[in-house]
């Protein structure tokens, strides 16, 4: 059944609720973060350092602390076009102070300081991108997963016509033994065009 906007809203925070994920209130991300990096972006745009179809992969690992933040975060690969691993370890970090992977909380609260490996990896038609945490046992895996993946389905259909409805009907959550993988992947050329478009001025 099609939902409207609202009711999407209304059914993504009663899945929340019922699965103990956080959901962002407005006042709670820093948008200056997301803001800054943007120009950041957009500078090395203007200044015809970055080719954002060239091949790259960067990894990177941390612990959770309790509020769904990353602490200590640090690169343990990085290959390809250097620029873009630059670029894309600094939307890591401002997506991180931004406070916008509070989702991660549930899994913290599940397994206080559980570490975290992301992984973006644009290969020449796909871009993919992954984050793995460890629960407390297979079972909250499987349960968290499980919420994740509702949530985003409600989450899609509460922005419709806009990029993160896109983000999120290309994301899906998989327990892997006590791990809680959240993968992303979508065609190259869409992920770029997305981006591009972020740096247009005005957006």
């Amino acid at each position: 059944t099609q939902l409207s906007t609202e009711e999407a809203q209304k059914k993504l925070e009663e899945t929340a609720k019922e699965n103990n994920i956080a959901l962002p209130a407005e006042n709670e991300i820093n948008k200056k973060a997301l803001k800054d990096f943007a120009e950041y972006a957009n500078g090395l745009k203007n200044e015809g350092k970055i080719e954002l179809n060239k091949p790259f992969e960067v990894v990177m690992e941390a612990e959770m602390a309790p509020d769904g933040k990353l602490q200590n975060p640090r690169f343990t690969k990085k290959a390809g076009d250097e620029n873009l691993v630059d670029l894309f370890g600094r939307m890591i970090a401002a997506l991180n102070d931004s406070g916008f992977l509070v989702y991660l909380k549930a899994i913290s609260q599940d397994n206080p300081g559980a570490k975290v490996v992301i992984t973006i990896k644009q290969g020449e038609n796909e871009v993919l991108a992954s984050v793995a945490s460890e629960a407390a046992s297979p079972k909250d895996a499987a349960r968290l997963a499980s919420g994740l993946n509702i949530a985003l389905a409600y989450g899609a259909g509460s922005r419709k016509g806009k990029d993160e409805e896109v983000i999120m009907r290309n994301t899906s959550a998989t327990p892997d033994g006590k791990n809680v993988v959240v993968n992303f992947s979508m065609p190259r050329q869409s992920v770029v065009d997305m981006i591009k478009k972020q740096l247009e001025p005005g957006v």
